[in-house]
């Protein structure tokens, strides 16, 4: 999942192929069948239509792959199972690898390129991006509701949005995920609640930022675990978990765990990953807070 140069290098060749091939319009040509324009058609009806077939063909090799296919496409050509076979590289991409596909985009020298790529992507596979992130945010939120049992957790559905919905006793929240045309070719941005009833402002915004690490973070299934972070955040805060005074966070970013270790002076407590790191930095072993020994 590193996006770094050195990490990106063995995929680069295999997404620039592929791209390539789902944005070709020649290729595109070459895999009409019983659609082919008239040969009196404008250069420019004759794009458009090119540019349509390919969305068509796209969509369908994407549905068999789901499993949602209402026929199974009949493979007529080389073009068609080149087609096919990249449509389903690129989706598997996009789900397992979004930050190496997100950083070969933005690196493409050329702005007619990255232009090529957002579009292919937004027509054919962003929506199918989005519809996976909701249910596995869901699933995610189940499977892992021992760690908020008093807290209701449920994820809504809206135009480009995904909401977390959260509810405890009579107390009521949400996080609200804005996921662009492109994603996850662009980042998703957590917003910030207008109300977070009996929560400090600025513990919100702490929670705010760690989430939007998280969506801009490396890993498949941001969402997923962004929310999973705001839940447990929510439910430890009314058990009476204070924030690490090193992040200024509850749940730790990559660990999951939350602050234990006391200083036997302040009794203040910290991630044991953040204390560590900051024992490195500042070659002492004092406590943070009260700068008394540890």
């Amino acid at each position: 999942q590193a996006s770094s140069p050195s990490a990106l290098a063995p995929l680069r060749p295999l997404f620039r192929l592929v791209c390539h091939a789902l944005t070709s319009p020649r290729l595109a040509e070459f895999a009409a069948l019983a659609d082919d324009m008239p040969s009196s058609a404008s250069p420019v009806a004759e794009a458009a239509a090119q540019a349509e077939q390919a969305e068509r063909r796209i969509a369908r090799a994407l549905a068999e792959l789901s499993g949602g296919a209402a026929e199974t496409p009949v493979i007529g050509s080389l073009a068609d199972a080149v087609f096919a076979s990249s449509a389903r590289v690129l989706l598997l991409s996009l789900r397992s690898m979004p930050a190496a596909v997100r950083s070969f985009w933005e690196q493409l020298p050329r702005r007619r390129d990255r232009d090529l790529v957002e579009r292919l992507v937004t027509r054919s596979f962003a929506s199918i991006i989005m519809q996976s992130e909701g249910t596995s945010a869901q699933a995610v939120l189940e499977a892992q509701k021992n760690r908020f049992p008093d807290v209701e957790a449920t994820v809504a559905r809206r135009a480009k949005q995904l909401v977390l919905l959260l509810e405890r006793d009579e107390l009521r929240a949400e996080l609200c995920v804005q996921l662009p045309e492109a994603f996850p070719l662009r980042i998703a941005i957590a917003e910030l609640p207008e109300k977070m009833p009996g929560i400090p402002r600025p513990r919100v915004r702490n929670w705010m930022l760690q989430a939007r690490q998280v969506l801009a973070g490396p890993k498949p299934c941001g969402v997923a675990s962004a929310m999973l972070m705001w839940s447990q955040s929510f439910a430890l805060f009314f058990n009476g978990v204070e924030d690490c005074p090193i992040c200024y966070n509850v749940v730790h970013l990559t660990t999951q765990t939350i602050p234990r270790k006391a200083c036997p002076t302040c009794k203040h407590k910290f991630h044991n990953e953040c204390l560590y790191h900051w024992w490195r930095s500042s070659a002492k072993t004092t406590c943070p807070l009260c700068n008394q020994p540890f």
